[in-house]
């Protein structure tokens, strides 16, 4: 794979329990690498993530199939797998208030002719790799992060890769 990167887009807020960052998968590349990093306050738990059209609809609601693997420094690995999930996570950051950053590599988010896949390593209060595919051919163009409690705050940075 090409190592240049374009600059895309960055964005955040604070004191959200959802953000969706618009407008940044195009024809323009097929691979992309979104950057996300913030704090989760407490008892926010599991981080997930969707893939939205250009009207802001869900393209795979009931059609997320990941699996993860929860690297825990201090127990045994934990495998999260999900099939026909409504979305799919990327970051485990527990039970308290905990610091985050992840990478979430997107392949062919904007083709009507393919799956949407997606490789994701993080790390918070555990670490993750994972593996995802949205089994649905309608073009993204977006994306949506949410969490059960809010952010505080998320910053989100998308780069094509050339």
């Amino acid at each position: 794979m090409a190592t240049n990167l374009d600059f895309i887009k960055r964005e955040s807020a604070d004191s959200v329990s959802s953000f969706t960052i618009t407008d940044i998968f195009s024809a323009n590349y097929d691979v992309y690498q979104v950057y996300i990093t913030g704090n989760g306050s407490q008892n926010v738990s599991t981080l997930s993530a969707e893939f939205l059209d250009s009207g802001g609809s869900d393209i795979a609601q009931g059609a997320y199939d990941y699996a993860i693997l929860r690297l825990d420094p201090s127990s045994t690995f934990g495998e999260v797998p999900v099939e026909n999930g409504n979305s799919f996570e990327f970051m485990y950051t527990g039970s308290s208030d905990k610091d985050f950053g992840g990478l979430i590599t997107v392949y062919n988010p904007f083709s009507s002719s393919s799956y949407t896949f997606a490789t994701i390593q993080s790390m918070s209060l555990q670490g993750e790799k994972g593996i995802c595919v949205a089994t649905s051919t309608t073009s993204a163009t977006s994306m949506k992060f949410y969490a059960n409690q809010n952010f505080t705050p998320i910053v989100v940075s998308v780069f094509g890769v050339k």
